[in-house]
């Protein structure tokens, strides 16, 4: 097959997402796959140049050696708001020289604002448009003023789509609640890979590196430090346990000097530590490093749907995972497989209940077992295929 992958962030810094794994594992197999990506991350002007220039990768990868991803950015302007206004046109432009030097079997959308550019040039071509969600999209919009007109185009680009897949039930139920066919969806879980991430690695290096002792017992975070993550509210709690109970946030984002005041307002500057954001080449050390894995965000519009690729990789690892009470979530990973699951105040006891080594050699262990029975991501390849194969043959 020939695909077109449509998002409105960076292929290149963000994630790696769901898509990447898959789409690199369809391009390891020889399928044709080219992402067209925006610059998410950018300075803004006068910082920076005013306008941003098209550009192109080959040959790219980010999980799979054996990818060939070829990644283009249209040309856009660095001004807040105005960005992706602009990137409407030039999306279109893109698209539409695309389709005609490339002749993609399928379209595949995870934008709203390039969505839309994305949905016309697939009607106006005669090319199947797929959404494959794995947020609610609209949530993710910057300022909540926006979110009314945002999820209206959400709605446009769910109910016009030939197709959707979702990577969880509850945002299956989300998506055909605004109008997604329900003949047409289908879903595709989120996996892992069980050779990359596995038990058993030595970290006794990376603990020392991060000032960890052997006997201490490491708490670890990885992921977008956004302000609703959850990493204060663990940090109120470390005060009143052990003094070897520890924590390795490993990642960046806008809540992170909040939380490194937080950490030094605590007096925890010797128990918490900022590692910042890391290779992902590096999660499965991090990961198996720590005695813990956190997932405590609070809930709301953005986390009540979404199931974190993170969750399927810290279970991979045999790790145990203390995680706030969030409905995508515990509909996937039911409790009893690895994951404590706890309302925000009673994160303590739980908490408390993992400082005995013999409770987080237990739900390590079933951790372990639940991704190896549901979460491989060759198997979910297989399937994500199979349902673009579908999708294919039903619309010619």
């Amino acid at each position: 097959m020939r695909l077109v992958v449509v998002q409105e962030t960076d292929w290149l810094q963000r994630g790696p997402h769901q898509q990447h794994h898959l789409f690199e594992r369809l391009s390891a197999r020889g399928h044709e796959v080219v992402v067209v990506d925006f610059e998410i991350l950018y300075t803004p002007w006068p910082a920076a140049p005013l306008v941003a220039p098209r550009m192109e990768w080959s040959d790219m990868s980010r999980v799979n050696p054996e990818a060939r991803v070829r990644v283009i950015r249209p040309a856009t302007v660095r001004l807040p708001g105005l960005a992706r206004i602009t990137s409407l046109v030039t999306f279109y432009r893109e698209l539409a020289r695309i389709v005609r030097s490339f002749r993609p079997d399928l379209i595949v959308d995870y934008a709203i604002s390039t969505g839309v550019s994305a949905l016309a040039i697939a009607r106006s071509q005669r090319i199947p448009f797929v959404m494959h969600v794995i947020d609610a999209l609209h949530t993710l919009a910057p300022h909540r003023w926006i979110w009314p007109l945002a999820r209206s185009f959400e709605m446009l680009l769910l109910r016009n789509a030939d197709a959707t897949i979702y990577i969880n039930e509850e945002l299956k139920d989300y998506g055909v609640s605004l109008g997604a066919r329900p003949r047409k969806a289908s879903t595709v879980r989120t996996g892992v890979d069980l050779e990359r991430f596995r038990p058993g690695r030595d970290t006794s290096e990376l603990r020392r590196k991060w000032s960890i002792a052997a006997d201490d017992v490491l708490l670890v975070f990885i992921g977008w430090l956004y302000h609703f993550s959850g990493v204060d509210t663990i940090m109120h709690m470390l005060p009143d346990m052990p003094p070897t109970l520890k924590m390795l946030v490993v990642g960046s984002g806008e809540a992170e000097s909040r939380l490194q005041a937080l950490r030094d307002s605590l007096g925890l500057h010797d128990r918490v530590v900022f590692a910042g954001r890391q290779e992902y080449e590096s999660m499965p050390d991090f990961m198996t490093a720590a005695d813990v894995c956190l997932m405590c965000s609070d809930l709301n519009p953005i986390t009540r749907h979404i199931v974190p690729i993170k969750t399927f990789e810290y279970l991979a690892c045999g790790r145990p995972v203390l995680a706030s009470e969030l409905p995508g979530v515990m509909r996937e990973v039911p409790p009893g497989n690895g994951i404590i699951y706890a309302p925000k105040n009673e994160l303590l006891p739980a908490l408390q209940r993992l400082l005995e080594p013999t409770v987080r050699e237990r739900d390590g262990r079933k951790a372990r077992a639940f991704a190896k029975k549901h979460c491989d991501w060759s198997k979910l390849t297989d399937s994500f295929e199979q349902a673009l194969s579908s999708i294919l043959a039903l619309e010619k």
